[in-house]
């Protein structure tokens, strides 16, 4: 405590996680992989099949990348509500920061039916604990 009252703390990202949790993170996680799938509408929007069905892959494997960030990270939203004349206008953005390494694609299917395509993606857990190692090394 200072001759003021007040105290001060000083926080270091350090002592967080030590060499030793790290160590046992990666031999827990090992073998463990996060899986998630994605889906997208296949639109017309092109006189080549094969381009609609390639954006639509594209589609849902940023879908798929998405819900993988949002298990691991943190989600900011942002909202806003304007109004004008009685009626409301609402506005909600949604930010992620989440770095992703070593996504693969495990499965992909086309729907052709209900024009879908799905696709599921996976990241082993062992990469999150290398991108933790990365931040903190100095």
């Amino acid at each position: 405590m200072n001759a003021d009252g007040s105290s001060q703390r000083t926080v270091s990202n350090s002592n967080v996680f030590g060499s030793k949790d790290i160590a046992v993170l990666k031999e827990e996680w090992e073998y463990e992989t996060l899986v998630e799938t994605g889906e997208a509408p296949v639109l017309n929007k092109y006189d080549e099949v094969s381009r609609n069905r390639l954006l639509a892959r594209k589609g849902a494997i940023l879908e798929a990348q998405r819900k993988l960030a949002e298990k691991i990270g943190t989600i900011r939203l942002n909202a806003t509500t304007t109004m004008q004349d009685y009626a409301a206008t609402d506005f909600v953005q949604s930010r992620i920061n989440v770095f992703l390494k070593d996504v693969e694609v495990i499965g992909e299917e086309h729907d052709e039916k209900n024009g879908i395509y799905k696709v599921t993606v996976q990241m082993p857990k062992v990469k999150l604990v290398n991108i933790l190692e990365e931040y903190l090394t100095p």
